[in-house]
This record gives C-alpha cells, structure tokens and sequence, in this order.
C-alpha cells in the first residue's frame, strides 16, 4: 500500500512539475500531429467533446474543424512562443516562430501537445 501511495505521489508530482515549466515568454516545440485552433471558444468545445467519452461526436467535431481550417494539425514538429497559460482551462495560447506563411500568428493547444 505505502509503495503504491509513493507511486501516486511520484506521478502527481511529475505530472505539476511539468506544469510549473510552462512559462510565458518561453519557447517550446508542439509535438507532430498536434491540434491547433485559433478560436478558443472552438478549442474549448473541442476539449469538451474530448473529456466526454461521447467518441462520435468528438471525432465527427474534429474532422468538420480540420475540413473547415478552423483547426490544423501539423505533421512536423514546429517551434511556438508560450503566450499564456491557463491551467485551469487546460489550454496553452502560443504564436508560431516556425517560419513559414503562418509565422507570429496566435493559436490554442492542449498544454500535453508540448513536447518534454
């Protein structure tokens, strides 16, 4: 029981230590095939649909945001500027430093699309 409680321990801690390294101002990578949205009313409703099991409709909301490009997903790794944070909405707002036509635009990410 005392090994599985320090295992408990040991995973929450890594898991907020992670968190804490989330600073404003600081330059990250996103991992591949990350989902990238530039509205947060449509991450949030994304995020929901995630959190609810209902395996359907979030995959169905998915596909209608990438189709319509009010959401992308990226193939490579690509570099972003941490803008802000907000732990308790679970979301990363980020401006793209990959150079490329999308260079300084805002976009919304899960904080577990940021690569360790």
């Amino acid at each position: 029981m005392k090994t599985l409680l320090s295992l408990l321990v040991l995973l929450a801690l890594s898991g907020s230590s992670f968190a804490d390294e989330i600073q404003k101002g600081a330059i990250v990578q996103v991992k591949p095939n990350s989902i990238w949205f530039q509205d947060a009313g449509k991450f949030n409703h994304w995020r929901q649909l995630k959190k609810s099991g209902n395996a359907a409709a979030f995959a169905s909301y998915q596909e209608k945001m990438l189709v319509e490009r009010d959401a992308w997903q990226f193939t490579n790794t690509l570099t972003a500027k941490i803008l802000s944070y907000e732990p308790a909405k679970d979301r990363v707002k980020v401006q793209m430093k990959t150079e490329g036509r999308i260079l300084d635009t805002t976009w919304f990410l899960e904080p577990d699309a940021l690569a360790r």
